[in-house]
């Protein structure tokens, strides 16, 4: 299995969730629209950190196995 490529493809999504996190931020907002706006990002942080996360564990896997 090729863990890089798989890895390259969870950091290209982890830019697109940012970036998206991105843009919700620049958007003006009524008040009542803020709290709406503040869950979206809560969502879209977490989805980002799976994305880090799971990136970063497929680059030590592809470590190890290039060790073996």
């Amino acid at each position: 299995m090729d863990y890089i490529t798989w890895s390259r493809t969870y950091w290209e999504e982890a830019d697109r969730v940012r970036e998206r996190m991105e843009r919700i931020r620049m958007k003006e907002r009524t008040p009542q629209e803020e709290t709406v706006r503040k869950r979206r990002l809560a969502i879209l942080y977490e989805m980002y950190l799976d994305c880090v996360h799971t990136a970063r564990a497929l680059e030590r896997r592809a470590a190890l196995e290039r060790r073996q």
